[in-house]
């Protein structure tokens, strides 16, 4: 298998353990900002809005909203990923946009790590206490928090479960139908 850059840097990504307080530099923000545009949406719809908090004193309140979540604490700049709801509805009836800013949000990641950042993704957190501390109005969602910054230290490499438990080809295999074949 060829291992290209992209694929280094996915495969190298470390888990997150705590933030510095190094700033992130402004073009590196934009950078990563700029990659997530370029994200794929269902018919190029881009539902995503970002909005991006740098102000100590928001951070902490979207802190307290995640549940006091170190990552979001010690972040020097937490991304709030925000969805028009009005985006593509495919015929299952299932409306786009969660897909959609997640494919943003999983850009951003792999931008930020190509510019030597680290981050955290976070889905849990009280949206109703996350609006008004960044102005996000009671009818767009509030989908994830993209943390971003240096990390403190060293951090591990994140486990990954064997290609074969996580990869079938043609047709679904069960761990039980895998080991009758072994």
């Amino acid at each position: 298998m060829r291992v290209t850059r992209l694929l280094h840097l996915v495969r190298n990504r470390r888990v997150v353990q705590k933030f510095d307080d190094r700033m992130v530099a402004a073009d590196a923000i934009e950078a990563v900002l700029e990659a997530a545009r370029y994200a794929p949406s269902a018919r190029e719809a881009q539902p995503w809005r970002f909005v991006v908090v740098q102000e100590a004193l928001a951070r902490h309140k979207i802190a307290a909203a995640a549940f006091n979540h170190p990552h979001v604490k010690t972040a020097p700049v937490v991304v709030v990923c925000c969805a028009r709801i009005h985006s593509h509805v495919s015929g299952s009836g299932r409306s786009s946009f969660p897909m959609d800013v997640a494919a943003a949000t999983q850009t951003m990641v792999i931008a930020a790590a190509d510019l030597g950042l680290h981050s955290s993704w976070i889905y849990g957190f009280r949206e109703s206490v996350i609006r008004p501390v960044v102005g996000v109005p009671n009818d767009v969602p509030i989908v994830a928090l993209l943390c971003l910054g240096h990390q403190a230290g060293l951090g591990d490499l994140p486990e990954r479960r064997s290609r074969t438990e996580v990869i079938a080809w043609d047709r679904w295999r069960s761990d039980d139908a895998r080991s009758q074949l072994s």
